[in-house]
């Protein structure tokens, strides 16, 4: 069974006959990053014969050195089994810089583009907000952001640390609390 690669869409393929490299890059911004070079086999290979071929010269040292020739720039023999497995190592490397959106599926960086909170991209974050029955992430409806945390959120509690939005009103009075043992406006302990 053939093991599936990761970022089909988001890379290019910077191998020369030297070896594979693979460059990687954010479907939001562009950003990207490269893969570590991982020198061929065949245009090591090829450089040695036709090395050797000028060295020992003559029909037969010719016909060597042809053979290196073709093997070191051939590029249409890096493709296939060996590609797939450089192209894998190479996802594998980046694969920490890169987070797939499960609402738009594009992989983005995980720095610029990923919100972790929402668990989603930067761009779907909106639309993730407006979608009816999910958290809110985004600016809540009735304005209210955790004093501790920082987290948007509505009700009375934040549901990232469990803070109070708004102090308690006085049990007394019905004035709202100022974080004292007693209410100011009635004496009601608090």
């Amino acid at each position: 069974m053939t093991e599936l690669i990761p970022f089909t869409s988001n890379f290019s393929d910077m191998s020369t006959n030297e070896g594979y490299q693979f460059e990687f890059r954010c479907q939001r911004c562009g950003n990207g990053f490269r893969s570590r070079f991982r020198p061929s086999v065949t245009g090591f290979g090829g450089r040695l014969a036709a090395l050797g071929g000028s060295i020992l010269g003559g029909e037969v040292g010719n016909k060597i050195q042809e053979v290196g020739y073709i093997a070191q720039w051939d590029r249409s023999g890096t493709r296939g089994v060996t590609n797939d497995k450089r192209l894998l190592e190479a996802s594998e490397d980046v694969a920490g810089e890169f987070r797939q959106c499960l609402t738009c599926t594009d992989w983005v960086c995980r720095h610029q583009c990923w919100d972790n909170r929402a668990n989603t991209c930067t761009t779907c974050v909106p639309s993730y907000n407006a979608a009816p029955g999910y958290h809110s992430y985004g600016a809540p409806a009735g304005g209210q952001t955790c004093t501790t945390c920082g987290a948007p959120g509505s009700g009375r509690f934040c549901g990232h640390c469990g803070t109070a939005f708004a102090p308690p009103n006085c049990r007394g009075c019905g004035a709202p609390s100022q974080g004292t043992r007693f209410c100011g406006n009635c004496g009601t302990p608090a």
